[in-house]
């Protein structure tokens, strides 16, 4: 970013603040806010207010006001007491109040008449309603933490507990940390901020909370380490920004003035466990499933009272068989595969392709299939297995068989926790937060491998967070807190590829066949895929630094924060996609066959190598990122029933920018539509800082980034919280908010296989017509070495046989926008807290939001419809075979994208919830929601990840793509509790002590499936877009099957008569030249899914303040099975419509030892 951009920011930011000047907690931090009163009900002024922390005696003070109250702003999260002395007045000591991150607790104290008694314990009357807030959210105390059953001890679980979040079950299988994705009030998963210890702690490179290969997630600390948290679902105020998504604050534990400390061993081992439905299904015996989680904390003071410690370390062993288990379809082999038998069974069944079959002989069965078909791998077992069970097939199908693995994978995490505080007076105090985890995987299946044994996957990812504070205590009136933070995040990823290019007689995109060249991915479409997808090798790391400073200033009714924060992010990411080439196939005997367009005779021109994709290049991309904001919040208690809660927030987010200019984009807005024989580079945009001279035709912009700074994002919040003076519990609240949403740097990776210094290749249809897997790629690729090459458009040449000549047609392209702006979200909600009694608050409300710039892709060179009276480019007729003759930008090759924010959604939701604070021993949270998200750039296979939303069917019409979210849920419930089951009353000592002493607690989940987006790989043939992009054609038949979900599981989900060929196109030539499907979006639900989670322990005390805890945890305690979405895809055959994958784990018994003092 330039000097002169950030002068502009600094500038903007020092108006807003000034203008404001004239809530009382930052992030990581709470309130005490409180009013006085004497025996008959006036207020008392003028009186003399200490807040103390009871674990670390750190000591407040403030004086009330006119209107007798008083606030303790910027508190760490914890119990204090509060003295309040005034004249004729005894002197008062409040019962232990709580004060919880992000949220102020609201009390009242009514002071007693002096008294020979020099102190009176009065009760504070802590209300239970929120009465200072119109945030939307949910506090987690350290007790929910450390009691509730979560899969893999993982805190994020518990994010999906508050109304208005939507996520799939946990999944306690799941190797690794298990970590969950939210989605809150319709945002994507990419939208959600989490702070640890009020800084920012999100991976810039993803924006998301679970690790994905390289890709690593937030750090997820023991759950013995961590206080508690707040997760604010919307309406938050304007210290917090970043998201437009869920909000988590999480705050470490501290030491205190007395020694305290655990230790812990979890245990699974298969032996307890039930086995999954498809292990069952397919004869397979229980997969192994072994893991310890083993770890002790300890805290206590250096210094009494100014000085504290904590140390923890948490390590996790793990052989999982179950979290790996992969069910998939194949042909029927056997262990003669040679080209006689092969031929004699599979010869009966046509090829897409058309024109020349497979001979029942085998005679032509291509040398390459034949040899992947026999490959063995160093276990002795064939690359392409036979299944373990035979299925039945329709007549005309080919028969298809059934396999369940359960290989292990291993996953070990060793993490470290360093907290240390220190008291220098009552108004100074400084704090140190430190975290390191480390953990290698080794998983059997990935998703950029095969599904089937053999590649597997082997990633490192490593955390480092730093935190450090400074709180300033200036008057009563005036504090500051400082803080500065480093976060890192690092990961690799690499596959396991047993298969060469030599061995099998292939090629790699760049026509090399030597030594240690592996073998592109072969993937036969609702089969097999055998090979890596391209991506042997991936390495992404990410560092963060961050500076913040929050001050907060008490004026009679304001209590006002205002601040600024500074970010400096590095991203280096070195992705090497389809570097080794990926083949999709779209039949067994397309595989079989193998022959280029001209080998077969095709009347449609169409290879039986359906695409073929591959790179070349130079990967690797060094990213910087630059962010500031800066924020006033002021909350106006303008009646002792009426909050008002208002602030203003503006944000800087600077674009990507890469310190060697590999940054480059296509810009179709200045793009020349045709291109001379000679080639064109028009249309390129590459930075400032571009190292090498710039070709003609190639823009240059005089900036590094891809797109400008935008300094217009400016937030305003405003929510207010009513109550009746005679009626404290019963509370209406509401609130409107604007949030921008930070794009996440995975954007930029869109480009890292980009011209002039990579260049992806994508074929398919009829523009593959010269692949055969022989050799799959035309044309070939340059050598990594001589890169950076532009290459030219140069327009398709009619007639052309690919097999033999260069034919044209130009490069795959993705284009950033330059005009992309950053996301914002308006929130709007209204809602009512009723207090019930016994500790009881019930709330329901209306949330809506609309976001406008969403991200998403779409191809900007779909292919034109040509016709006698409106040709294109001479184009009369259209076919698939003449879609590069068609396309509007001559000598770009369809299937070129350009990502923009340009899409938008919406969500409304009823969302009620009824919360029991801690009291007798009960504690619970249930709640329920009615929602719908819509959007247009989700429903197919776009990443959230990458922001890569693809749209659907036509690319030049997104409203056609509108209808429901792939992660909308139309209807979720949760219950959450944790119970002191009480002893029994007997006067046999012996009974007491057995039934004493007895903790349950669990969470119960109830919600509907997503929704389902039917496709059809041969629809939409004319246009020359990506096949998975293409919706199906209604027959106008049911489209789900009847009867029970165990039958359909079983059976089929979806119903392949309630599908057909997709229409002709208009002008079409041949019998393959279609048009796009009539389906819709999410024209069918998912599965429902329940599941309940249970854990019950014993305490029994040893010695005076020690103790030992028994736990045995239940996860998924009636062993239900839930299931996710069946394949969606007409062509795969047999294998459509059929459920392949379970959604969570089969019931799993943890148990637990822990001692504690």
């Amino acid at each position: 970013m330039r000097l002169i951009d950030w002068q502009r920011g600094f500038l903007l930011s020092c108006i807003l603040l000034l203008s404001a000047l004239g809530n009382s907690q930052a992030p990581g931090t709470g309130a005490i806010r409180g009013m006085i009163y004497d025996p008959a009900g006036r207020t008392v002024p003028n009186a003399t207010v200490s807040v103390e922390q009871q674990a670390t005696h750190a000591l407040r003070s403030t004086i009330s006001d006119a209107a007798g109250a008083f606030e303790a702003p910027l508190l760490a999260p914890g119990n204090y007491v509060v003295r309040v002395s005034a004249d004729g007045f005894a002197q008062s000591r409040s019962q232990a109040i709580a004060v919880v991150v992000s949220e102020t607790s609201s009390v009242e104290i009514r002071l007693a008449l002096a008294a020979a008694k020099a102190t009176v314990e009065v009760t504070a009357n802590e209300q239970i309603a929120t009465t200072e807030s119109s945030a939307l959210g949910r506090a987690v105390d350290e007790q929910a933490i450390t009691a509730l059953p979560l899969s893999n001890r993982n805190f994020t679980q518990i994010l999906s507990l508050s109304p208005g979040v939507t996520v799939g079950l946990p999944d306690a299988t799941q190797p690794g940390r298990g970590t969950q994705d939210v989605i809150a009030n319709g945002g994507k998963t990419t939208a959600n901020n989490i702070q640890f210890n009020g800084v920012d702690a999100n991976n810039l490179a993803q924006n998301s909370a679970a690790s994905d290969g390289e890709e690593v997630g937030v750090a997820v600390p023991a759950p013995d380490t961590i206080q508690e948290f707040k997760v604010q679902t919307g309406n938050y105020d304007a210290t917090y920004g970043r998201g437009t998504g869920a909000n988590v604050d999480v705050v470490s534990r501290t030491g205190t003035n007395r020694f305290h400390g655990t230790a812990w061993e979890f245990l699974r081992n298969d032996a307890l466990n039930a086995n999954d439905f498809f292990s069952k299904l397919t004869g397979q015996p229980r997969p192994v499933l072994k893991q310890n989680q083993f770890g002790a904390a300890l805290g206590g003071p250096i210094l009494r009272n100014k000085t504290f410690f904590f140390v923890a370390y948490q390590g996790l062993r793990s052989s999982n068989g179950v979290g790996t288990e992969l069910t998939t379809f194949l042909p029927q082999l056997t262990s003669d595969r040679s080209a006689a038998t092969l031929g004699a069974q599979f010869c009966a069944y046509p090829t897409a392709a058309g024109g020349t079959q497979l001979k029942c002989n085998g005679s032509n069965i291509n040398p390459v299939a034949l040899k992947l078909l026999n490959f063995k791998l160093p276990n002795g077992q064939f690359a392409v297995p036979s299944p373990q069970i035979l299925l039945p097939a329709d007549p005309g199908q080919m028969p298809i068989g059934e396999s369940t693995y359960a290989t292990p994978a291993t996953y070990n995490e060793d993490q470290y926790t360093g907290d240390f505080d220190h008291s220098f007076s009552n108004k100074n105090t400084a704090s140190a937060r430190l975290f390191y985890s480390r953990a290698p995987t080794v998983n059997p299946f990935s998703p950029n491998a095969a599904n089937v044994p053999g590649w597997g996957t082997n990633e490192v990812d490593k955390n480092v967070m730093v935190v450090a504070s400074d709180t300033h205590v200036v008057n009563s009136n005036l504090i500051n807190v400082g803080r500065l933070g480093y976060m890192r995040f690092d990961g690799k990823s690499s596959v396991e590829a047993p298969i060469l290019a030599s061995d099998v007689g292939t090629q790699s995109p760049t026509g090399l066949a030597g030594p240690g060249i592996l073998a592109p991915g072969v993937t036969v479409d609702g089969l097999f895929t055998i090979g890596d997808a391209g991506t042997p090798s991936q390495t992404q790391r990410t560092n963060s630094y961050i500076a913040q400073d929050t001050v907060s200033l008490t004026r009679r009714r304001n209590f006002i924060r205002f601040g600024a924060e500074v970010k400096r992010h590095q991203v280096m990411i070195d992705a090497p996609f389809a570097a080794s080439g990926l083949l999709d196939i779209r039949t067994f005997s397309d595989f079989l066959l193998g022959q280029s367009a001209q080998q077969n005779g095709s009347p449609n021109g169409l290879s039986n190598v359906t695409s073929s994709g591959g790179s070349s290049g130079i990967f690797r991309k060094d990213e910087r990122y630059s962010d500031f904001a800066t924020f006033v919040q002021d909350d106006v208690k303008l009646t002792p029933s009426l909050t008002i809660n208002a602030g203003l927030r503006y944000e800087v987010f600077g674009p990507p920018s890469e310190i060697h200019g590999r940054l480059v984009t296509f810009d179709p807005t200045i793009a020349t539509l045709t291109a001379p024989a000679t080639g064109t580079l028009s249309g390129f945009v590459v930075a400032s800082n571009f190292p090498d001279s710039v070709p003609q035709g190639v823009k240059q912009t005089d900036r590094r980034g891809v797109w400008p700074t935008r300094y217009t994002d400016v937030s305003p919040r405003f929510g207010f919280a009513y109550h009746a003076s005679n009626h404290p519990d019963l509370v209406v609240r509401g609130g409107y908010g604007i949030y921008f949403d930070r794009l996440a740097g995975g954007l930029a990776e869109n480009l890292v296989s980009q011209p002039p210094f990579s260049t992806i290749q994508l074929f398919s249809g009829s523009q593959n017509g010269g692949a055969s897997l022989t050799t799959p790629f035309n044309p070939l690729l340059p050598s990594a070495e001589s890169y950076p090459i532009f290459i030219q458009r140069i327009p398709a040449i009619k007639n052309c046989d690919p097999s033999t000549s260069n034919c044209g047609g130009g490069p795959t392209v993705v284009g950033l926008s330059t005009k992309m702006v950053d996301p914002y979200t308006q929130e709007y909600n209204l809602n009512v807290q009723v207090g019930m009694g016994w500790n009881t608050l019930a709330e329901i409300g209306y949330v809506g939001t609309r976001t406008l710039h969403v991200a998403g892709c779409a191809e900007f060179n779909q292919s034109l419809l040509a016709s006698a009276s409106a040709p294109v480019y001479g184009e009369t007729i259209n076919s698939a075979g003449n879609v590069v003759l068609r396309a509007p930008y001559q000598g770009i090759a369809p299937g070129s994208l350009e990502c923009a924010t340009a899409y938008d959604s919406n969500y409304n939701g009823l969302q009620a919830s009824a919360t029991k604070r801690l009291s007798k021993g009960l504690q619970f949270l249930g709640s329920y929601t009615w929602s719908r998200t819509l959007d247009q750039t989700s429903g197919s296979s776009g990443s959230q990840v990458f922001e890569l939303w693809l749209l659907t069917n036509d690319q030049r019409n997104p409203r056609q793509s509108y209808g429901p979210t792939d992660f909308d849920r139309t209807h979720r419930g949760v219950f959450s509790f944790t119970y002191d089951i009480p002893g029994a009353r007997t006067s046999s000592a012996f009974v007491r002590t057995l039934t004493s002493n007895w903790l349950a607690s669990g969470i119960l989940v109830l919600q509907s499936g997503t929704p389902i987006t039917v496709l059809d790989f041969g629809a939409g043939a004319v246009y020359g877009n990506y096949p998975f992009e293409n919706r199906a054609q209604l027959s106008g038949k049911r489209i789900a099957t009847p009867g029970s979900l165990y039958s359909r599981v079983i059976g089929t989900y979806l119903d392949a008569n309630g599908f057909t060929d997709a229409p002709l196109a208009p002008n079409a030539a041949g019998p393959g030249d279609t048009d796009f499907g009539n389906s819709g979006v999410g024209v069918v639900r998912g599965p429902g899914q329940r599941n309940m989670d249970l854990a019950i322990e014993r305490t029994i005390p040893i010695l005076e303040q020690h103790s030992v805890h028994v736990r045995g945890e239940f996860f998924n305690l009636t062993n239900t099975p839930n299931f996710a979405n069946p394949l969606n895809i007409v062509n795969f055959g047999p294998a459509f419509g059929k459920i392949t994958t379970k959604s969570n784990n089969p019931r799993i018994i943890q148990i637990a030892l822990k001692y504690q003092f």
